[in-house]
């Protein structure tokens, strides 16, 4: 069996080891290097033999090889520490250096080419930098929310400073039932609004992105990482841009109801220049009084005031039941109450109004309430106006000022389409 010479084995692996090896003799001249020395050198072995390792080094490096080697080495202590090389052509490498003394009064060092590390340390610490002077809240809390972690933006945010948070339960900022949930979860979860109270106890409206921290061997999030960017500004925005379209779109319905009656007052009385039948005049009247109101129904009654009645004249939203009460007695009636109070009675539950004389048809016609409106020309009464609601639309009834100014037309129009008053005989 052959075996290779160990001296023969060894140089094999420094020659073609990943890491730079250089040795020099007592004075620091270069008597052999790796190949990979020579590499981060842009030099062959031939131009390196006999230059002092020193030359190597840029001068804050050069300084620290020459302090290691007037203390460490000459009492035989190996060293460990980074150093810069500069190539033949002065590009510059970080390293980091292990220098052993030899034997014969000579240095061995083996060089870690470091730049990979540094790049990746200096992304780190960009990122750091940017976590840290961010302006949005970064923080980070073990699995029982106890604050861990906390960066600059957190502080503009909630007021406290690192100090002051650090260890302190999430619920110092975050009601427990709102972030708990948060953390019983072991997937991301994004955009959580979540109303945070700053150190002066005033809210602060934030979106939280929450990442749990999981290692590879584990299933359950040992921490957690939140994110949170201050929303508050941006929901009075929203809330002063919502108000001011709230009012836009108000006005633009009040304009809008304005025009439609309007329209109606214009309708009523162009269909009276037209026509003076009465009946024709009253359908329009409670149709026109239906879409101005909202009202689930309507009737008109006329006054005779001979008979001592009111005659139905028009209606809408009623059964063929009402026309069994199609005319009523005017004594004790509501509309009399309201035309000698002059002014519209309100009554909001029929059932119990003992002057309402018809309670079984309102209950079949699931009415509620009742807006009684008299109609009146130069203080003669002329009839009324009856307006029907369910439940769920009285007050939307009783807050209609608009129906009692269109009453006073509709009064005008009907006085004039009655048949004027036999004459008495001679």
């Amino acid at each position: 069996m052959n075996t290779q010479n160990p001296d023969t084995l060894y140089r094999k692996l420094v020659e073609n080891m990943n890491e730079a090896v250089w040795m020099g003799d007592e004075q620091e001249r270069t008597v052999y290097a790796n190949p990979k020395f020579c590499e981060l050198m842009e030099m062959t072995l031939e131009e390196m033999l006999g230059k002092q390792s020193y030359e190597f080094w840029d001068k804050e490096s050069a300084k620290k090889v020459r302090q290691v080697n007037s203390t460490d080495r000459k009492r035989g202590i190996s060293s460990c520490y980074e150093g810069t090389l500069v190539s033949k052509s002065g590009k510059r490498t970080p390293v980091l250096l292990s220098g052993t003394p030899l034997p014969s009064g000579g240095t061995i060092g083996m060089m870690t080419d470091l730049r990979e590390l540094k790049k990746k340390e200096e992304k780190e610490r960009v990122l750091s930098s940017a976590i840290m002077y961010g302006t949005d809240a970064v923080l980070s809390v073990d699995k029982k929310g106890n604050i861990q972690s906390w960066n600059k933006g957190a502080k503009m945010i909630f007021g406290y400073s690192q100090n002051e948070i650090e260890e302190k339960p999430l619920s110092t900022i975050f009601s427990t039932e709102d972030y708990e949930p948060l953390l019983s979860k072991s997937n991301i979860q994004y955009n959580i609004e979540l109303t945070g109270k700053h150190k002066n106890a005033q809210d602060t409206v934030v979106s939280v992105t929450v990442c749990p921290i999981i290692h590879s061997e584990e299933k359950i999030p040992s921490a957690f990482i939140l994110i949170a960017r201050d929303i508050t500004a941006q929901r009075k925005f929203e809330e002063e841009v919502m108000l001011k379209y709230q009012k836009i779109r108000d006005a633009y319905n009040k304009f809008g109801i304005i025009r439609r009656q309007m329209d109606y007052i214009f309708d009523l009385t162009l269909l009276y220049a037209s026509t003076h039948d009465a009946k024709a005049l009253g359908d329009f009247i409670v149709n026109s009084v239906i879409m101005l109101s909202r009202a689930d129904a309507c009737t008109l009654r006329l006054h005779d005031r001979e008979k001592g009645n009111l005659g139905l004249l028009a209606s809408f939203g009623v059964t063929g039941d009402w026309l069994g009460k199609s005319i009523v007695k005017y004594k004790d009636s509501l509309v009399e109450k309201a035309y000698e109070q002059g002014a519209p009675i309100k009554v909001i539950d029929i059932m119990k109004e003992p002057k309402y004389s018809s309670p079984h048809l309102a209950k079949k016609h699931n009415f509620c309430s009742v807006l009684i409106i008299p109609l009146t020309f130069r203080g003669e009464l002329i009839g009324g106006l009856s307006l029907y609601v369910s439940p769920q639309k009285k007050l939307e009834l009783f807050e209609n000022d608009f129906i009692e100014k269109y009453a006073l037309l509709i009064g005008i129009v009907l006085h004039s389409s009655r048949p004027p008053a036999p004459s008495a005989s001679v």
